[in-house]
């Protein structure tokens, strides 16, 4: 994902220094953009931006109507686009199969007629074609403006992607005001996405007044969805007692939701609440499973977390190499621990070399080892000592 759009606070378990990461903008689904019919200048612009035309020939209700449209009543009136199809069918049909079958050049030959025949779905397939470079040479440029065209004709996903690119200012003058416009449009159809954009938008407090209880409740709606960075948010929200009451089951409910949804700061943060009873039954076996899989995400701090476990044994059997080779993983990343240092002195140099080859499998390893070296980094040493008896 992007980087941060701003920060919650976090209060953590004692150990090494944590930094888990705060809410960030939804991932992407795909000169400015060429204003909207009518426009005479920037005011006019953002006014009528997202002002949804009437769509009779597409058969679809319009923004307005507030209700998401089904995939059947989509493909009834000639607007969606089926998820896979073979030989015959519509060009939207083609278009889209070709898509997920990774055959662009034929996706932009199928969708591109639609789209310029004003058909929104084809626009947003044509707007992602060109921001991923796929099939056509990347261009945010391009990709902006069949977005803008796709989000006038009411497409929830358009919206999204074009509110995404005016938050980043790809393609277009970055502008957080036009971006939560196109939020709320993709909102009034329930994308998840915008819905939580909205709600960062709202806690932040930039050019939306600051309402956590506004925020929180645009999350609410976005986690009733399954969206695990909305659940992540909310278990900030109750935390803090930002918005919403202080409630430390409420904040490890949601922790636990987004943990089970593949979040990897929930998993980090669910697993030490775990370990500490925080909000929660004490359950190191549990939190040991947690800190594991919030590794295995790249999560450094878990990284960390996890060595200690292994190398300590708690909730899990100790496995010194183990514990090695993740210590090693998170300290290339640039996570040291004076703990896991003196650990790292008791290994004999079987296990040491063992640990550092295994370490090495990582995919980001080397480049994290090259930008350590950079920095004036050493790797941890192994030094002739008796094992230190220092719990985590």
């Amino acid at each position: 994902m992007k980087a941060p759009l701003l920060a919650l606070a976090l209060v953590l378990a004692a150990g090494p220094a944590l930094a888990a990461g705060p809410p960030k903008p939804a991932a992407k689904p795909g000169t400015d953009a060429a204003p909207a019919a009518g426009a005479s200048g920037p005011d006019n612009d953002r006014a009528i931006l997202f002002e949804p035309p009437p769509d009779a020939m597409l058969g679809v209700p319009p923004p307005a109507a507030g209700v998401m449209p089904s995939a059947e009543d989509y493909l009834k009136s000639g607007r969606g686009l089926a998820e896979d199809t073979g030989s015959g069918g519509s060009e939207g049909d083609l278009a889209y199969g070709a898509y997920q079958r990774g055959f662009y050049d034929r996706a932009v030959l199928f969708a591109l007629p639609r789209a310029e025949r004003g058909d929104p779905v084809s626009q947003t397939l044509i707007g992602r074609l060109y921001q991923e470079g796929l099939g056509v040479k990347q261009s945010d440029k391009a990709a902006a403006a069949w977005y803008q065209k796709a989000a006038l004709g009411g497409d929830p996903a358009a919206q999204l992607a074009l509110g995404l690119l005016y938050l980043d200012g790809k393609g277009v003058k970055k502008d957080k005001a036009k971006a939560a416009d196109a939020f709320e449009q993709a909102a009034i159809w329930n994308n998840s996405d915008a819905l939580y954009n909205l709600g960062l938008l709202y806690l932040e407090g930039d050019v939306r007044p600051r309402d956590p209880l506004k925020a929180a409740d645009y999350f609410g709606k976005a986690a009733a969805q399954g969206n695990s960075d909305a659940e992540y948010a909310l278990s900030q929200l109750y935390g803090v007692g930002d918005g919403v009451i202080l409630d430390d089951g409420i904040a490890t409910m949601w922790l636990a939701r987004a943990a089970a949804d593949g979040h990897g700061d929930a998993q980090l943060e669910y697993g030490i609440r775990l370990f500490n009873g925080t909000g929660v039954k004490k359950d190191i076996i549990a939190a040991a499973s947690w800190l594991q899989r919030a590794a295995e995400k790249g999560n450094t701090i878990a990284q960390n977390r996890y060595a200690r476990v292994l190398a300590s044994g708690q909730g899990v059997d100790p496995n010194p190499v183990e514990a090695a080779r993740w210590y090693l993983i998170a300290s290339n990343a640039g996570l040291k621990d004076a703990w896991l240092d003196q650990f790292m002195k008791t290994l004999s140099d079987a296990d040491l070399k063992r640990a550092q080859a295994e370490a090495q499998l990582w995919p980001t390893f080397r480049k994290d080892a090259d930008k350590a070296a950079a920095a004036g980094d050493q790797p941890p040493q192994k030094a002739a000592g008796k094992k230190s008896s220092a719990k985590p």
